[in-house]
């Protein structure tokens, strides 16, 4: 093989750079790559239970979303088995916290996802 057709671009980039670049809407995705892996069984526990409650009229879609069900929720989530062992007494605290946090967030994204959607299908 000749060397100079090994190279023929020399040091440009190879790929398209459109693969390199995340849009908005998938940054938060992205980033879930990041969690710890303690985490990561619990994150994907909470998008399973968003998968169950992601139909019309679900609380997850209601306009305020009222703070005790998110609440019970999360606690609700605490308390499976496979979690409920992971920490002490002192620690439940901050873990029922983490989990309603990443509930919030993941009820969040995905009320921007349907809202997103909704606009596009009405723009049509």
């Amino acid at each position: 093989m000749d060397k100079k057709n090994c190279y023929l671009k020399g040091n440009m980039m190879t790929f398209p750079l459109e693969l390199t670049e995340t849009g908005r809407s998938e940054k938060m995705f992205d980033n879930k790559y990041l969690y710890p892996p303690e985490i990561k069984d619990l994150q994907m526990e909470v998008e399973e239970l968003c998968d169950k409650m992601e139909y019309d009229g679900s609380v997850m879609y209601d306009e305020c979303p009222d703070k005790v069900t998110v609440e019970r929720i999360a606690n609700k989530l605490c308390k499976k088995d496979s979690f409920s062992s992971c920490c002490g007494e002192s620690d439940k605290k901050w873990f029922v916290a983490l989990v309603q946090v990443m509930l919030c967030n993941e009820m969040a994204y995905r009320r921007n996802r349907r809202m997103c959607h909704k606009d596009r299908m009405v723009s049509r």
